[in-house]
């Protein structure tokens, strides 16, 4: 067998693991490799429990020695939850070689590939990187880019529009799909949305029932919440400091806040205005699009910038699902 071979046999014991208990960690698998044969697999099940590695090596019935260890990320060298990874691996004194998919973004956890060459054991690092890093997309994107991976999420009509011209929007979609976005909800940390969604619709903004509960995020400078659901949620409100000549700008400064309170992953709920503020600003990573068949004639479209056709055409289109009678497909960059 090869050694990807191996490293893909360690994704698929990454991918059995439910993201929402993980987070915030990223998916981990392993696989112990003796004699070209696997011997022991582990993955990390849940924040706060044994790491991939560690899961693998206590999987073992016998002492072995000079095998190898396969792994989708860096073992960690910080004491967190749990202590470092990699001191499981050298106090074990099984492994001749450790196969790294790819290195740790989080500055915090690395360093695990040098205190294992220091300790005699032979490291390779590379294999399926790419694959091992698709897995984990928001735990990348937030430690390199330094800011959450960000989801733009839409309803429209067959004829392109998320609401009618008085602005109002329910529903556009049937149960089913909307039962889809509460799911997403469920898997994001925080949900941002402007104050005009908030005061026409008046939201709860929650997973109802099916997960989390996001961090509400408002951009409003004067909206006064008592009224409305969300207040019982403490949400953040941005808006003082935002600068209403440039919205695209402003997006960037949400961010960074959002970063800095350690928001991995949003999902851009919006109206016209914070949707086309957002796609302007090139900061998000994927746009999930819910298609109705219904039309509206006329009404509030939800994109006001340039042909958003040529913005589809430029990003990848890696799903389509068919509800009962709305359609989401889901685009990448």
């Amino acid at each position: 067998m090869s050694s990807t071979f191996f490293m893909q046999e360690a994704i698929k014991e990454a991918l059995k693991a439910d993201p929402n208990k993980v987070y915030p960690n990223p998916l981990v698998g392993c696989v112990i490799v003796k004699d070209n044969m696997i011997i022991a697999r582990g993955y990390h099940k849940e924040f706060g429990t044994n790491h991939a590695e560690v899961n693998a090596i206590e999987s073992l019935d016998f002492p072995v020695s000079n095998a190898d260890l396969y792994v989708t990320l860096e073992p960690c060298a910080h004491f967190g939850k749990n202590p470092p990874c990699v001191n499981a691996i050298i106090e074990s004194k099984m492994f001749k070689k450790v196969i790294i998919a790819s290195h740790d973004p989080n500055k915090k956890a690395m360093g695990g590939i040098e205190l294992l060459k220091n300790a005699g054991i032979e490291v390779e690092v590379g294999d399926c990187a790419k694959e091992s890093k698709e897995i984990n997309q928001r735990f990348y994107t937030f430690f390199k880019k330094k800011r959450p991976y960000v989801i733009i999420k839409f309803a429209r009509t067959q004829d392109g529009f998320i609401a009618r011209p008085d602005g109002s929007s329910k529903w556009i979609t049937e149960d089913d799909a909307r039962r889809d976005v509460h799911l997403t909800r469920s898997g994001c940390d925080a949900i941002l949305v402007g104050r005009n969604t908030i005061e026409i619709d008046n939201p709860s903004l929650d997973s109802h029932g099916l997960g989390r509960d996001p961090q509400i995020v408002i951009l409003s400078s004067d909206l006064k919440l008592n009224s409305f659901k969300v207040s019982k949620n403490q949400p953040l409100i941005f808006g003082k400091k935002l600068d209403k000549k440039s919205p695209e700008n402003n997006i960037k400064i949400i961010l960074d806040n959002l970063f800095h309170e350690n928001v991995q992953s949003l999902l851009v709920e919006g109206g016209e205005k914070t949707i086309t503020s957002f796609i302007k600003s090139g900061y998000f990573d994927e746009i999930h699009e819910y298609i109705s068949p219904k039309k509206f004639e006329s009404g509030i479209p939800f994109y006001s910038g340039d042909d958003f056709s040529e913005i589809r055409s430029s990003l990848k289109l890696i799903s389509e699902i068919s509800f009962k009678n709305d359609i989401k497909k889901v685009y990448r960059k």
